[in-house]
Order: C-alpha cells, then structure tokens, then sequence
C-alpha cells in the first residue's frame, strides 16, 4: 500500500558564529499516496535538508512527520521503511553489484536462498541488462550502471517511501536522459511514493507528478507545471521556473496604470500606486514590425531539431527578455525586432514580490 506523506510545521536551525540559521522554516507539505513530487530550488535553500528530515537523518528542531496517520517524527530511518538514493551512489567498492543489493539481508542472516530471489524480484523490474551487471563491482560499472544498482539496493527491501538526492547529477547528458527514462517507468511501475530533490528543472518536471519550488528555506508554492507556470504565487517562482521562464519588466503604476518608459497600459481594476514588476510568457509574444517595443536577438536558444526556440532579446532600456518562437520561424543573433506587450499580464509588488495581478 502506498504511503501519503505529510509534515506539519516542520522547522529546522543550525547555529552559525552565534547566528541563528533557517534551514527549514515552518514547511506544511502534503504528498499524495503513490506519487513522485520533485522538490526544485536553488543551492542552499534546504532542499537536501527537507529529505534528511523526511528520512529521520535529521531531527526537526518543531513540527511532525506521518506516513499515513502515523507519526513518525522519533522514528529511525530504518523504522520509517525509507529507501535513499544519493548523489554519488554510495555503493560498497568491495563488493559485488549482487552483494551490494543483498548486504542488508546478510546483517539480518536471510537465508541465501531467500536473498537470491529478492535479487531475480529486482533485476526484472530495472529491466534488461541488469542481471549482467550483478557480477561486477562499482569499479567496473559506468555512472549510469553504478546508479542503476543503487537504485536496485533501494528498492529490493521494499521500502514504504523512496528519497532521491539529486542522483543523475554526476551522469554525462546522455547517461541522464537515458537514466531519468528508466527511473521514471519504475516510478510509475512502482507505485510507491517518493520525493525527488533536483536542481534541473527538465528533470523535476520530467520524473514529479507534482513540483515543489523552495527557496530560503520554505516551500513556496506545490503543483503541476501548468498549474505553477500560469498561476506563479510571487515573483521569485516567475523568475526561477519555467521552460523558459516568465519575463519580468520593472514598471511604475500611476492611477491604475502601467508605466513604463513611454508606455502607458491601463488597468481594469484599482492598484495602489508604487513600484512593480510586469510579468509575461515568451511564448503570448507576438513579433511584428509595427509593435511598440523593439530590441535586438543576442542570442538564440535551441537547435534546429527542437519543436521551438528561444530568442534572447535585449530592449532600448537595456534589460532583456526571452521570446518562444516556432522551429519554422528563422531569426539571426544581430537582428532588430519590434513586439507588442501581450494581452495577458501579470503584477508583482516589486519589494516583496507578492502577486497583485
């Protein structure tokens, strides 16, 4: 039976120099039986600590952890069933990849017969080629075959919860496609439910049913990428994600207007006069040659393959915005284009980032 996860007010400090430090500040976070949700954000901002704390490495200076509706804030990590993929594998060099998967049954003294089929249960699920890897030590695999067997050590003791902390990001960008391919079919395969900590966002958007963007220590805001690319609760979550990301434009209101250089945009409802941030999708700009607003392309992302591309473009003020166009479209680093503002917009109060519009 899959496990729903839930953390109440989960805060966690470390003292530094005589200072107080948020790792984890006050976190409510509900993850849904059976499914995988991809914990995204920058270095620093507690990712790694939020699973620590999840698996029982860490303690939590308040708040409580259940699985299901059984509190398990002063269990081990043992007790709590977790299974916990890292970084850099963390496999035992002396042994095979089978001794390996089959170590922590050897400590309890299951009958060899009974770790073999284990082992077999295993290999079938990670698929083709895995049984040829079970003869080899770590030395002898590659990165991805080395996090292949890591991952079959996690899951061969059938854990309620499995945790992955950022466990392609030492693979080459092949090995990663290939790797994050395979992880996710064994996620769905699976069932079971699981937190993904990354910090590339084509991998937390490719292996979560839901993302959770952090930052500072708190979970801004939880949902699909849809729901949090159309919806952004503040700035931050604008400017950090998203493929690309939302352009964001430092803008003045006036009366209930927009100003900003010599535009002015009226607004349909009454905002406070201040300071803000105008936010809009690459992908609603329209390039034509009478738009009001022109730029130069210093850069274009993407290759002739992709489905579209991304046009850096530079404004007459200096700042910079990304535009989404189709492969069809053909534009060159150098040239000059002129667009207009789309009709869908969005309002940030730029001190604090919060959403007005």
């Amino acid at each position: 039976m899959s496990i729903e996860i839930r953390l109440e007010n989960i805060t966690k400090t470390f003292k530094a120099k005589n200072e107080t430090i948020y790792a984890l500040k006050n976190i409510n976070l509900n993850i849904p039986a059976g499914k995988t949700i991809s914990i995204l954000g920058p270095s620093g901002c507690g990712k790694t600590t939020l699973l620590k704390v999840i698996a029982g490495l860490e303690k939590p200076d308040e708040g409580k952890i259940f699985f299901n509706s059984e509190d398990v804030s002063e269990l081990s990590p043992y007790e709590r069933r977790i299974g916990m993929v890292f970084q850099n594998y963390a496999l035992y060099p002396h042994y095979k990849a089978r001794g390996n998967l089959a170590f922590p049954f050897w400590i309890k003294k299951v009958p060899e017969k009974e770790i073999d089929e284990k082992i077999r249960e295993t290999a079938k699920i990670l698929g083709v080629g895995f049984e040829y890897l079970l003869d080899k030590k770590p030395k002898e695999l590659s990165g991805g075959e080395q996090q292949r067997v890591a991952i079959g050590r996690c899951i061969i003791r059938n854990p309620s919860v499995m945790l992955f902390d950022e466990p392609l990001s030492n693979l080459d960008a092949k090995l990663r496609v290939i790797t994050r391919a395979q992880l996710k079919k064994l996620l769905v395969t699976f069932n079971v439910t699981s937190v993904y900590v990354t910090h590339d966002q084509t991998e937390a958007i490719s292996i979560g049913d839901l993302i959770g963007i952090m930052n500072n220590g708190e979970i801004i805001q939880v949902g699909t990428y849809e729901e949090i690319v159309n919806n952004p609760k503040n700035s931050f979550v604008a400017s950090f994600f998203g493929k690309p990301s939302m352009n964001l434009l430092e803008v003045k209101v006036i009366n209930s207007q927009i100003m900003w250089r010599d535009k002015t945009i009226p607004l349909d409802k009454k905002i406070e006069d201040g300071e803000y941030l105008l936010g809009f999708h690459g992908k609603d700009v329209e390039i034509n040659p009478n738009g009001e607003i022109k730029g130069e392309i210093y850069f274009i992302d993407g290759t002739p393959a992709d489905i579209s591309k991304v046009l850096h473009v530079q404004l007459e003020d200096n700042s910079s915005i990304k535009i989404e166009i189709k492969s069809g479209e053909i534009y060159r680093c150098g040239e000059k284009i002129a667009f207009s503002l789309p009709k869908k917009i969005y309002l940030f109060k730029k001190n604090s980032g919060e959403r007005i519009l």
